[in-house]
């Protein structure tokens, strides 16, 4: 995913692409997470959520979110709103359809950490795309 000068919509669009992914993969997202399998690149995996957390800082340090919000801990949070959805979605009991209330979470999230919800509203659906 490409760093744009929003950091809150890539923060959006990172949980979108990893819910794409979980959709076009159900099944090796269900292997995902399974404690009996071992990562094969554990390095990948770290990155993937320090690519969340340097947006939530990025956001942070812009003055988008308050300055004392952990980036790690709404780096954690947002990811917890994607996996929650792919896992309810893509392997889950719920239809595609509520995919699209990752905006409205999302948005509470960041609204939350002090964003102005307009703005964090049309970032967070600029970056929601999943297709």
């Amino acid at each position: 995913m490409p760093v744009t000068e929003d950091p809150v919509h890539d923060l959006a669009a990172l949980g979108s692409a990893y819910l794409a992914n979980a959709m076009a993969n159900p099944d090796l997202y269900r292997v995902m997470f399974d404690a009996g399998f071992a990562l094969e690149d554990a390095g990948a995996a770290d990155a993937t959520l320090d690519r969340l957390v340097r947006a939530a800082d990025s956001a942070r340090s812009i003055g988008r979110f308050e300055a004392d919000i952990d980036p790690l801990d709404l780096a954690t949070q947002s990811w917890t709103i994607g996996h929650g959805l792919a896992g309810l979605v893509a392997t889950g009991p719920l239809p595609p359809a509520a995919l699209g209330h990752g905006i409205p979470l999302l948005t509470a999230l960041f609204v939350g950490a002090g964003d102005d919800q307009r703005q964090c509203a049309r970032s967070a659906e600029s970056g929601w795309i999943i297709s």
